[in-house]
């Protein structure tokens, strides 16, 4: 492992950037291949690094998504894969916010390198052209909380069970993002979003679906629950309207299709 706020050469690929963190003491972790970011990150927290303290790799072997037994897969160096710890005791809201708040401030800096308005997937994945460009996989360990972000910037084409739905920024926008160059960028809006009180506005200015009828399919046990997506509400569930007129609250789950 490598700690740095410098340039940094990636492979002999001829990429650089500066990566600056701006939580204060925190530094960023390079490595080039690792089993987990999100492993390597919970045992920097188990040495008091503090909040804002960041790994990235440049290739996971053990990349998680939110469903069990999905893997973020994603060649060297194509994707920003990062985790960035945070101190439960330190944040201002409940835990419950975080996926919701790092996926509004991984869709803002998308669109800041991008130069695009990437819509948001209830609860945190950042689309494009349709198409997923960006997750967050957050998780709680002990009083460490630990933001996986896995965002495609260089990807040409996908494996054919993901290749209807998956998206690059690269694909969707046609700019080559680094990234390693949008790292600091992430960093920058994460610490932003952390600390805007009016974080549920920005997320149902983006959140893809609004208005419109979704199913929404449950992550493990539970039955599928449908209606018209009216927004989010303080703690990060979705709100539905359903045929009744009831409103109802999805707390997690994934939604599988709209109309």
């Amino acid at each position: 492992m490598v700690q740095i706020n410098r340039e940094v050469n990636l492979n002999g690929s001829g990429a650089s950037a500066r990566i600056i963190n701006p939580w204060p003491g925190a530094v960023v972790t390079v490595v080039e291949r690792t089993g987990s970011t999100m492993d390597d990150c919970f045992e920097l927290g188990l040495r008091g690094m503090p909040s804002g303290t960041a790994v990235v790799a440049g290739f996971q072997e053990h990349g998680r998504g939110r469903a069990p037994g999905r893997r973020w897969l994603s060649p060297g160096w194509e994707s920003l894969l990062m985790t960035v710890l945070l101190r439960a005791e330190e944040l201002d809201f409940a835990a419950s916010q975080l996926p919701l708040r790092a996926g509004l401030a991984v869709s803002r800096a998308v669109g800041e390198a991008t130069e695009s308005v990437p819509d948001i997937r209830w609860p945190n994945d950042a689309m494009l052209a349709g198409r997923k460009v960006a997750g967050v996989l957050c998780e709680a360990r002990g009083g460490l909380l630990l933001a996986g972000i896995g965002i495609n910037c260089l990807q040409r084409s996908f494996p054919s069970e993901i290749a209807a739905t998956a998206g690059s920024l690269l694909l969707a926008t046609g700019r080559e993002v680094q990234p390693l160059e949008l790292c600091p960028v992430v960093l920058a809006r994460l610490r932003e979003v952390l600390g805007d009180e009016d974080w549920r506005a920005g997320i149902e200015q983006r959140l893809a679906g609004r208005g419109a009828r979704v199913r929404v399919e449950p992550i493990g046990s539970g039955t599928a629950v449908e209606g018209t997506v009216l927004g989010v509400d303080a703690d990060g569930a979705l709100l539905l309207r359903d045929d009744a007129g009831t409103i109802r609250r999805v707390a997690q789950g994934e939604i599988s299709g709209s109309r």
